[in-house]
């Protein structure tokens, strides 16, 4: 039932809908038990030369001196294809057997260290003078005559060696042509590209400035975007900050990568009490994150509208509540943006972003006024009258509620094994999904004991937004923890950040187990990086 506008948009009241799920042109529609099944492709360019030391405080200024930590990362895209399958556009938000969750503002603020409570990052998509523009910020002009991007092959050309008589101009130079690539390559790439837009490099004229703009909802807002874009069965690549994706979804660096009926097995039978609402609060975790990544966790919670240029996605953190510690009630609004959400800049690069906006910037600007009721949950457990609703309304399990045991001849679309030795051996096999059965991989002890985390909190509770007790790492550590659909082994979180200087363009579409047959080489496949773990 659609309500009157309400700040310019769409209200629906869920009470009176029969169901929050479009299964229309959803992945999670075509999924059938026994056939072929999709793995997105991305690209990643991460920075791929040292970062000098010289730069640090100018980045630090900016707010990006933890993401500049960030080099080389090994991405599964199996994993992210299977969360994909459960992401829905019409609440911003992953359907689990446990409940609705997403990647929020504290994600992005605590694993990027990224500002978030700021000015919205827009403005116009086209620069008028661009050479002299960027000739004043970079000290450098592309050899193409007209330009709108910056391709990351040149600004490795010409700022990956800063001279030792450089001076503080020219090392504001080089910091800003490092955050061009860091956004571009790493926060924010599109799927296909090779290159960062040039609607950014304004944004970075007066570095003291930078650090007033909210990144972090920038990126979660690009993030959003192609999640939603991704759940259209015939979309094959991916783009936005896919490490904060794997970093939010399990550890980083599983030590074995699986394909994805494997990972949607994990999921539909293990995303309930061994869910980790709180990760950041697991007090190992809490030991390393400084006080200063806490200052505005008084937003994460908000419903509001994230901001990138040309792109607009609403952030629900009412809906997520047991994320931050409190009791989920049940919604009983959805924001619908309708048009505006698939809304592009193509044809409209003369655009001012700020006025076409201007009324999701202004709920954007009262974001203060737009925390849900919050109250301190004693066992993050959800409700039973939560999950009934929520098994009514949303789309908890892909196969109605039953387990799949994955036979090793499934196949990638367009991809079936040839050789005889993952031949059909077996019948597809259903089970209920009470059943204690699991298909053996690797050993009994594969699938760990999941005792709830947090069912039975100290007392007093401790406060949701307190600051982490004991010594904390510098700014310049590794991100400390993620959330976790499974709690996986330990493993060493700065084998993540490692340098590798011998590329400048990294894609890592890496997948180890024997079974699987190495995708050839297609359009949207580049060349693939060393992996850091050892199998």
């Amino acid at each position: 039932m659609a309500l009157p506008l309400y700040d310019g948009f769409s209200i629906i009241d869920l009470q009176q809908m029969g169901s929050l799920i479009n299964n229309n042109n959803h992945i999670s529609s075509t999924i059938n038990e026994m056939g072929q099944y999709r793995v997105l492709r991305g690209r990643v360019n991460s920075v791929g030369f040292l970062l000098d030391e010289r730069l640090i405080p100018y980045l630090e200024l900016a707010g990006f001196g933890s993401a500049a930590l960030i080099r080389t990362f090994d991405l599964q895209y199996d994993l992210i294809s299977a969360l994909v399958e459960r992401w829905r556009p019409e609440t911003h938000t992953f359907n689990l057997p446990c409940g609705e969750c997403t990647i929020t503002l504290d994600d992005v603020a605590l694993q990027l260290g990224l500002p978030i409570n700021g000015n919205v990052v827009t403005g116009v998509s086209l620069i008028s003078r661009p050479a002299t523009f960027c000739y004043e910020l970079l000290g450098r002009l592309p050899s193409e005559g007209k330009f709108t991007s910056l391709r990351f092959s040149w600004l490795k050309a010409n700022f990956e060696h800063l001279p030792s008589t450089a001076n503080e101009w020219e090392v504001m130079q080089a910091a800003r042509a490092y955050i061009m690539h860091l956004i571009g390559g790493v926060l924010m790439p599109d799927a296909n590209g090779s290159m960062v837009d040039l609607m950014y490099l304004p944004l970075l004229s007066n570095l003291h400035n930078t650090r007033s703009y909210s990144w972090g909802s920038t990126v979660l807002a690009m993030l959003y975007r192609k999640l939603c874009r991704t759940t259209d069965p015939s979309a094959m690549d991916i783009g936005g900050c896919l490490i904060l994706l794997q970093l939010w979804s399990t550890n980083p660096g599983i030590g074995r990568s699986y394909t994805i009926p494997i990972y949607r097995l994990m999921i539909e039978n293990h995303a309930g009490e061994g869910f980790v609402w709180m990760p950041y609060f697991v007090p190992e975790i809490m030991a390393v994150i400084p006080s200063s990544a806490h200052v505005h966790s008084n937003i994460w919670c908000i419903s509001a509208p994230v901001i990138n240029f040309h792109i607009v996605e609403w952030y629900h953190g009412d809906r997520v509540l047991q994320q931050f510690g409190c009791i989920q009630y049940i919604p009983t609004l959805l924001v619908q943006l309708g048009d505006i959400h698939g809304m592009s800049k193509r044809g409209a690069y003369e655009n001012n972003w700020g006025e076409v906006h201007e009324e999701y910037i202004t709920v954007w600007n009262n974001r203060l006024g737009r925390v849900p009721q919050m109250d301190r949950a004693l066992d993050l457990q959800p409700s039973l009258e939560y999950i009934q609703w929520y098994y009514e309304i949303g789309k908890p399990f892909l196969f109605g509620g039953r387990s799949m045991v994955v036979p090793p001849h499934t196949t990638r679309i367009g991809k079936p094994f040839s050789d005889s030795y993952h031949a059909p051996e077996a019948e597809l096999e259903l089970h209920s999904r009470d059943s204690s059965y699991h298909p053996d991989l690797g050993g009994n002890g594969y699938f760990p004991v999941y005792p709830p985390q947090y069912s039975t909190p100290s007392d007093p509770y401790p406060p949701p937004y307190s600051t982490p007790p004991g010594p904390y790492q510098s700014p310049y550590s590794t991100p400390p923890g993620s959330s976790s659909l499974m709690v996986f082994e330990t493993y060493d979180f700065s084998s993540m950040f490692c340098t590798h200087l011998h590329t400048d363009e990294e894609n890592v579409d890496r997948r180890n187990p024997p079974q699987r047959e190495r995708r050839a080489p297609q359009k949207y496949t580049p060349r693939t990086t060393p992996s850091n773990h050892q199998f």
